[in-house]
């Protein structure tokens, strides 16, 4: 051969060459999924103790807020037996469950699980509070019942002024969120390193995969010259893929606009948890409190008394059924499958003025309905029950006038009619104008009602997609409601 020629070589002494480049890749492309699943597991097993460890520390936290809350009321019975002479009480038991709550105070001020249950707005307005009361009050206390002389006043008014404070803090402590923030924290932090060799190793397996694959494509020049047309084939490919995406960003936009719609309900359904739970403590602390009069005239042998106080209780349970019906009718609002369909808006009207004929009769009310109603779409039940508490709600305020009137209309204004009921009545106050859609709010005590029915009209005209809103010129000028439907489709 001439010096300038090339040696040429057999094609299996070209694969015999290359055979440890692939054997050395093969290797590099196993230490690194190795790598891989190494910090894929630590990650996870990290996640997941430190959740054990957020869950248990939450979980002790609330038994300490909860446990403190009954030795309260355990001792505050006790203090009300001992006022009262319950010559069954000792004072060694009384001055027992002192200390009891004595140490539950210090455990939420100084012990392990302290930390937590300071993130509660409030909690230094109840516990750092409780602890200086009783530390205040503890000579006193101590040498009184012992002696058998009356616990002082003062003592008794800061003890049981105590009673709002630490239910407040017993609802803030079951709606915080406080830890769950720290567990995302937590778990943040000690992913992050295993999010980071996961990067690590996927890259390194790219690499060994595009090396792998540069020295097969120039082992085999045919491969590349398959690739080269695979590539030409694939802009159909290429404009299916961009259509995919398309398709999935709006997916994911529609997502984000159910997420942020959840958020909304569950910041809904938090503060009607507070105002239920509130409310519904108005009617039970009648029940407990009539109960020990009912113990002590039952004592005393005072059937009067006696009866007085079963009314009272009974009196009591039938506002607690009361407004948990009305809770309960308000929640199946969202729940109702009852579908949307043309309504011709007078019948509507016809059959909510037939339910509530009784409390227009009462209240001698003249009743306007505006002749030539135009349709709406909307659900027939739903919609009859906006116009019967809408109307029941005018009769009640409808106050003092010689001649109490009632006005229904509505009018269509392109895909949206514009219904309203007004009055003459006693009218509502600017301030107050919103207020009056919240649960269980009532403006006149002495009126009837569990103050839900407005509550349920606005849930379920923003579940037909309306709005609703109020127009008062104030006290003694009347009250219009107006709410928005969508029209129903030419027919």
């Amino acid at each position: 051969m001439a010096d300038g020629s090339r040696q040429q070589l057999k094609p299996g002494e070209t694969a015999k060459s290359q055979q440890p480049l692939f054997v050395g890749t093969y290797l590099l492309l196993t230490i690194a999924v190795v790598l891989l699943a190494s910090a894929t597991a630590f990650g996870f097993y990290k996640m997941r103790q430190e959740s054990e460890l957020a869950r248990y520390n939450s979980q002790a936290a609330l038994w300490l807020v909860v446990s403190f809350e009954r030795e309260y009321h355990i001792l505050d019975t006790m203090l009300w037996r001992y006022t009262i002479g319950d010559t069954s009480l000792s004072p060694e038991e009384l001055l027992t469950q002192y200390d009891v709550l004595w140490s539950r105070i210090e455990l939420m001020q100084q012990g392990g699980h302290a930390r937590p249950l300071q993130q509660i707005v409030s909690f230094e307005s109840i516990v750092p509070v409780a602890m200086a009361m009783v530390q205040r009050h503890e000579n006193s206390v101590f040498a009184a019942i012992p002696a058998g002389e009356p616990i002082p006043e003062s003592f008794l008014e800061e003890f049981r002024g105590m009673a709002d404070p630490i239910h407040k803090f017993m609802i803030d402590t079951h709606l915080n969120r406080g830890w769950m923030v720290n567990l995302r924290e937590s778990q943040i932090k000690d992913t992050r390193l295993a999010i980071y060799l996961t990067l690590a190793g996927t890259l390194v397996s790219t690499l060994m995969l595009f090396i792998i694959t540069l020295v097969q494509m120039r082992a085999r020049h045919e491969s590349l010259v398959r690739t080269v047309k695979a590539l030409k084939q694939s802009e159909s490919d290429r404009n299916a893929l961009s259509e995919e995406v398309r398709r999935r960003q709006s997916v994911e936009k529609d997502r984000k606009n159910l997420l942020l719609d959840l958020e909304a309900r569950n910041e809904a359904l938090e503060g009607y948890a507070y105002t239920i739970s509130h409310d519904l403590k108005s009617p039970l602390y009648t029940i407990q409190g009539f109960t020990g009069f009912l113990e002590r005239d039952l004592a005393q042998g005072d059937s009067d008394k006696m009866q007085k106080d079963l009314e009272q209780i009974r009196e009591a349970v039938t506002t607690m059924s009361r407004m948990l019906d009305d809770i309960l009718n308000l929640s199946r609002v969202n729940l109702s499958n009852e579908s949307a369909q043309p309504l011709t808006l007078a019948e509507i009207i016809g059959n909510a003025v037939k339910l509530v004929s009784r409390e227009i009769e009462e209240n001698g009310v003249t009743l306007k309905i505006e002749p030539n109603l135009p349709d709406v779409h909307a659900a027939p039940q739903r919609l009859t029950e906006v116009y019967q508490n809408l109307i029941s709600n005018s009769t009640k305020f409808i106050g003092s006038q010689a001649n109490p009137v009632i006005e229904i209309g509505a009018r269509s204004d392109g895909d949206w009619v514009y219904c309203f009921v007004s009055d003459n009545g006693i009218g509502i106050a600017a301030e107050y104008q919103e207020r009056v859609f919240n649960l269980f709010e009532r403006l006149d005590s002495h009126t009837q009602g569990t103050g839900v029915g407005l509550a349920i009209v606005k849930r379920i005209i923003e579940h037909l997609g309306g709005e609703i809103w109020i127009e008062s010129d104030g006290p003694g000028s009347g009250s219009r409601f107006e709410f928005t439907l969508p029209a129903s489709p030419p027919r």
